[in-house]
């Protein structure tokens, strides 16, 4: 289930929360390179022994993870500084059905595109945005629970530069709001690059929600 090239997610006892990519899997350890806090992007360090909550998306966007622990640290001369993590037995993997990660309130521009099932395509605003999904506010349902749409939306970056998103997601849940509906998505189809850039959206936004006393948490 796990492979080399995997970008995962790592979580320790200081709530650090920080992403990564596996560069090694054998029968009995997962190597990783050094994790970067997804807040600051900055590197930090493990320590021998350490334990660590190890997640990671397969499986059109399903969230898996497990409990883990250092078992070895190696300073490597091209690679830099990675650490080898006790690999579990499949059985030991869970799918994560809570929200492990980080959900803020997010008033983006989306537009709503059909994949397989055929709509008008429409624009509207997303109402949050995590990782793994984003809730859209939306006039009509486009498509029946478990069909998948094409989404895009804008993303602003704290350097002031705006990305565009593009995601495949799979309806989830349809939520009646007066004369709209609130349409929950999760992500099927993302590219590393995007999730890293949502990852790290949602944390400053956290951070600046911590700072007025609102929690992002639900």
């Amino acid at each position: 289930m796990i492979e080399t090239g995997d970008l995962v997610m790592l979580t320790n006892q200081e709530d650090r929360q920080g992403r990564t990519k596996v560069t090694a899997v054998t029968n009995r350890l997962i190597w990783i390179e050094a994790p970067s806090e997804v807040s600051t992007l900055k590197t930090f360090i493990l320590s021998d022994q350490e334990q660590v909550g190890f997640y990671f998306f397969k499986e059109k966007g399903k969230l898996y993870g497990f409990e883990t622990e250092v078992v070895e640290r190696q300073n490597d001369p091209l690679r830099g500084q990675r650490y080898a993590l006790r690999r579990p037995k499949e059985e030991m993997i869970q799918r994560v059905q809570r929200r492990q990660f980080v959900r803020v309130p997010q008033l983006l521009d989306v537009a709503v595109h059909p994949h397989k099932t055929a709509f008008e395509p429409f624009t509207s605003v997303t109402l949050d945005l995590s990782a793994g999904g984003i809730l859209v506010l939306a006039n009509q349902i486009p498509i029946e629970v478990k069909d998948e749409l094409e989404l895009t939306f804008l993303l602003p970056t704290g350097d002031g530069v705006t990305h565009t998103v593009d995601v495949l997601a799979e309806l989830v849940r349809v939520d009646p709001r007066e004369t709209r509906y609130e349409l929950a998505f999760q992500f099927t189809r993302i590219n590393d690059r995007s999730r890293e850039l949502v990852l790290r959206h949602c944390y400053q936004a956290q951070t600046k929600n911590s700072r007025r006393g609102t929690n992002p948490f639900t």
